[in-house]
């Protein structure tokens, strides 16, 4: 299958739609498919990133870019119409017959989705909005939204099949193989990581409250992501001992499976936190991730600090304090769950099998 995927990051937008796109794209040409990817030149974009990951990439066109607050109303995201986008897009194409197009855009809809149909092509729309019409044949939700089965259905078209919970999840093959990692070899650690961009500045918070002990009773690594706006504010603070801050993992999901604890968004990290059944505190670092986090939280298997806009230092601090207090008693891991780390596989499937 020749395969184009849509997909921007940006400082605005942030990276995980990247990311996870990034896992689809490996899982198709891991089945022998052939995939390229679609990604406008923002400020702070992924693509050389993407190439370095030996992706196709084919960039669109920089923009003017425009900058406003998390209101809901994404479509100055896009930059361009969603027409022009679209044809841009086509116009890219043009030397390939298509069989899909995958979309993760938050200010795509079905204006969008109909145009790029008329090259022949399915459309697989990733989504976790729920909030606009689609136009396409499959759509994946793959976060652990309440009601989640009836979510969809006056925003998709009948017939289109609906890929929806974290059975779908859109993790890399090593969450799967680490699921059941040896508990003996488990550090005294806590990881914490807020996105790619940390868009709300939650690693300062975090390392402004550490700073108000002289010791824990755990390390604590504080990865602050290679997009981070805030990456010079961060390298001039004071780090305590039992702190290790640093731009990103060589291998961070063996950590993750390695850790005791941590602290992170809600959204796909989440879902792999789960998925390796790592104990965890969530903060909702966009609006559209707290109806996901209090729905964790109220499952009495994760603590929830709020939303990004209410979490300060004291508030880290105080949720620190209660770790250190508790600590010993906490469990190494959540119970099982039904996220084994196999979701690309079963997307992959469900493309293929789509008539």
């Amino acid at each position: 299958m020749n395969v184009a995927i849509r997909v921007d990051a940006s400082s605005q937008i942030g990276t995980g739609h990247v990311m996870r796109c990034l896992v689809l794209a490996k899982k198709l040409i891991e089945h022998g498919h052939h995939v390229r990817m679609l990604s406008r030149e923002l400020t702070g974009n992924l693509l050389e990133y993407c190439r370095q990951q030996n992706i196709h990439v084919i960039p669109l066109p920089a923009i003017e870019e425009t900058f406003l607050p998390d209101t809901g109303d994404y479509a100055h995201w896009l930059g361009v119409t969603q027409e022009e986008d679209a044809h841009q897009c086509l116009a890219m194409l043009d030397d390939i017959t298509l069989d899909w197009v995958v979309f993760d855009h938050y200010a795509i809809d079905e204006k969008w989705q109909s145009l790029m149909k008329t090259s022949g092509a399915k459309v697989l729309a990733i989504d976790d909005l729920a909030n606009r019409r689609h136009a396409c044949d499959i759509l994946l939700d793959h976060n652990p939204w309440p009601d989640v089965e009836n979510r969809y259905h006056s925003w998709v078209p009948t017939g289109c099949q609906q890929l929806l919970g974290p059975r779908f999840a859109l993790l890399r093959d090593s969450f799967s193989a680490l699921r059941d990692h040896d508990l003996s070899v488990i550090k005294n650690q806590i990881v914490a990581f807020f996105s790619g961009t940390d868009p709300t500045g939650e690693t300062l918070k975090l390392l402004h409250a550490c700073q108000q002990f002289s010791t824990l009773p755990f390390n604590v690594v504080i990865v602050y992501g290679m997009a981070n706006p805030r990456k010079e504010a961060l390298l001039m603070e004071a780090v305590p001992e039992f702190i290790e801050l640093v731009e990103s993992l060589p291998d961070f999901e063996t950590e993750l499976a390695c850790s005791r604890y941590a602290f992170g968004a809600a959204g796909v990290s989440a879902i792999e936190r789960t998925c390796l059944r790592l104990p965890s505190t969530l903060v909702s670092v966009a609006e559209n991730q707290r109806d996901m986090a209090e729905h964790l939280a109220k499952s009495g298997q994760y603590r929830y600090l709020g939303l990004s806009n209410i979490t300060t230092a004291s508030r880290y601090a105080h949720e620190l304090s209660w770790l250190a207090e508790y600590w010993d008693a906490l469990p190494l891991r959540l119970p099982e769950s039904d996220i084994d780390g196999l979701g690309a596989e079963r997307v992959v499937r469900a493309m293929e099998n789509c008539q």
